[in-house]
């Protein structure tokens, strides 16, 4: 048994220095092929890059909030971004250009609903415009730009999506791609938190926000989100 077991071992040897050449040709490439899986996308078939989300149309993808991809960087949001972004059934309902001067403080006085998922009349189908101070800054997780206004005593947040997580069939889009213009030429967001203090005007639609810990948040949550048009 032992001596049939050596030939054989004997016959393997010779057969794989005769080969040499060959194996290691197939051994090479598989290497070439399984690295190029791993730099492509992770390991290839598993956990691979997604693609970018687009705004040709419909909602964004879903998924956890900063889950779904973003063009250009960052995510796109999800909790109530049909409301934030004006594709809900809803934002017909929107009354867009008769806009209603108001303050922070009276933005913080109004009462804020219980876990809304529709969009809530009238504050978020009123276009709202308030003469501030800007405080602060950043760009979001979700791609938003997060912006804090005062009047020196109270705060409120107000955001700017990203056009690239905007549906082409919301009818705040065009007006969102000018703000956000309007914003970046003057300012550079990053996920750093940047002190200013700058007078603005910001018009935009009025959102009841979860109250999560987010710098400068009203008391009620509210926000103006989507904005629409913001002046230095």
């Amino acid at each position: 048994m032992t001596t049939g077991f050596g030939r054989m071992r004997t016959r393997l040897m010779q057969h794989l220095r005769r080969n040499r050449g060959r194996y290691a040709g197939g051994i090479a490439a598989g290497v070439i092929a399984t690295s190029a899986g791993v730099v492509g996308g992770h390991v290839m078939g598993h956990h691979k890059t997604p693609p970018p989300a687009t705004a040709t149309g419909g909602t964004v993808p879903a998924g956890s909030e900063g889950a779904g991809p973003a063009t250009g960087g960052g995510h796109c949001g999800v909790e109530r971004w049909d409301v934030k972004t004006g594709t809900d059934a809803a934002a017909q309902n929107v009354t867009l250009d008769v806009v209603q001067p108001t303050t922070v403080a009276a933005m913080d006085g109004l009462s804020a609903p219980s876990s809304p998922t529709a969009r809530v009349q009238p504050t978020e189908t009123t276009e709202f415009q308030i003469k501030a101070t800007m405080s602060g800054f950043k760009q979001e997780g979700d791609s938003d730009y997060h912006i804090v206004i005062t009047d020196g005593r109270k705060t409120m947040i107000v955001e700017i999506p990203s056009p690239n997580c905007v549906s082409t069939l919301s009818p705040f889009r065009s007006r969102i791609v000018q703000a956000r213009a309007a914003f970046d030429s003057r300012f550079t967001a990053s996920p750093q938190f940047q002190t200013v203090s700058i007078p603005v005007t910001v018009t935009g639609i009025g959102f009841f926000d979860k109250i999560h810990g987010q710098t400068g948040v009203a008391p009620n949550g509210v926000e103006l989100h989507p904005v629409l048009d913001i002046a230095f």
